[in-house]
């Protein structure tokens, strides 16, 4: 066993300690893009867009960048991209993730799986569990 001197042991605790990685996260099977051309931007969803042609929605991610993705839906509905615990979003779950009409809830995370062909991302949602 060797033993460490008194400045080996200060020099140690001044060092910073490095963050640990995010870890990898699966797609969900209604992802159809390859896995090489798809990004993922994981985090708390710090605004929410809600138009009549467009979704926009930034993240701040587990990485701690900002990211923003955006759904373009001339005259539809958002909701065809969406997943929500990666299960088909369903017409009752919009409650679930606003807390009125285009109003996000607070502490809503989100995963947004971007494929670089140019398809609309898809949002998977993560409500904040209740305590």
């Amino acid at each position: 066993m060797t033993c460490l001197g008194p400045l080996v042991l200060a020099a140690l605790a001044t060092m910073p300690i490095a963050r640990q990685a995010a870890p990898r996260v699966r797609p969900p099977a209604a992802i159809e893009c390859g896995r090489d051309h798809l990004t993922a931007y994981v985090g708390t969803v710090v605004r929410y867009q809600r138009g009549a042609d467009r979704t926009s929605i930034r993240i701040r991610t587990d990485w701690d960048t900002t990211e923003t993705v955006a759904i373009r839906h001339p005259g539809s509905d958002p909701t065809r991209w969406f997943l929500i615990e990666g299960k088909p979003f369903r017409p009752t779950d919009t409650g679930v993730i606003e807390e009125r009409p285009g109003q996000l809830r607070a502490g809503m995370r989100a995963a947004a799986w971007v494929c670089d062909d140019g398809r609309n991302p898809i949002i998977d949602w993560k409500p904040p569990t209740e305590r």
